[in-house]
């Protein structure tokens, strides 16, 4: 993930550095889900409308520890994940990565790569920390004529039932009272830009796509469901703020909702299905540009 931007009374561009800790990083890689090839495939083929490859360079901005840079390794000759923390970047180094993947430290106001240089940008979970106005004309500046930029979001994953109506509202329930009670009175007010789909983030370009008919499912273990809660950005400044407090608030998340799945094995073998749409805009620089 980058970090969150905020302006000062003169204008000038701060950043409250978040994301930051080995711990977190270690768990964002462990815990966060992997997007799904669908958003790969519909950025691939937005791309090659108007601009035929090969295609030598992908920037993946706000990169964390990479779960959205690797698979776009088999499609770009080079590939580049950026992000803010150099912990979120040694976390994404220290796994199996294609040789074409590479890593660096900086943000989405400062991409570090040459001008005119990009085919494709992308920013997987991140935007809504930047500073949309920089963020974009840092885009515009990097991408070629003809290049596009790929965002896509989701807000929170919750344990799905395939069939069980009441079940799902049980569940929903649960994520959501932890959600706002736990974390509300401690989430930056960006995250209304993941609840609101990025109703409020426009690609300044005249070629945009938006589409919010997607959604990731993903099986996964209670064990690594409660990892993905504790990695939220809210989760971690309630744990900040409340470091004498010994209550765990994801113990008793965990228990409603294995009482509520009916599940008695173990959180690491307990297998559920977590679910959430996806906000996912793309837009075209034009070729004259």
């Amino acid at each position: 993930m980058m970090s969150e931007t905020n302006k000062t009374a003169t204008g000038a561009v701060t950043s409250t550095r978040l994301f930051e800790g080995a711990e977190h990083a270690d768990l964002y890689l462990k815990c966060r889900p992997d997007w799904p090839e669908e958003i790969i495939q519909k950025t691939l083929a937005f791309l090659q409308e108007k601009k035929s490859g090969p295609f030598e360079l992908a920037v993946d901005v706000g990169c964390g520890s990479g779960q959205a840079t690797r698979p776009l390794a088999s499609h770009i000759k080079k590939v580049v994940g950026v992000d803010v923390s150099v912990e979120q970047i040694r976390a994404a180094q220290c796994v199996d990565n294609p040789p074409n993947v590479e890593f660096r430290t900086g943000s989405g106001e400062a991409i570090p790569v040459s001008d005119k240089s990009v085919d494709l940008v992308t920013c997987a979970q991140a935007v809504h920390w930047f500073d949309f106005d920089v963020f974009f004309r840092e885009v515009d500046r990097v991408l070629k004529p003809g290049g596009c930029v790929a965002i896509y979001s989701y807000h929170i994953f919750k344990p799905w039932v395939d069939g069980d109506d009441k079940k799902n509202e049980q569940l929903y329930s649960i994520v959501t009272q932890h959600d706002t009670e736990t974390c509300g009175p401690y989430n930056s007010p960006r995250i209304l830009h993941l609840q609101n789909m990025l109703a409020d983030v426009h690609i300044p370009y005249e070629e945009t796509i938006r589409d919010n008919t997607l959604a990731i499912r993903q099986d996964t273990t209670m064990k690594s469901y409660i990892g993905y809660l504790e990695s939220r950005s809210g989760y971690q400044s309630y744990l900040e703020n409340n470091p004498d407090d010994k209550a765990d608030p994801l113990k008793e998340v965990q228990e409603r909702l294995m009482d509520t799945l009916g599940l008695d094995a173990p959180a690491e073998y307990s297998k559920i299905n977590i679910r959430s749409p996806i906000a996912f805009l793309l837009g075209r620089k034009p070729d004259n540009n």
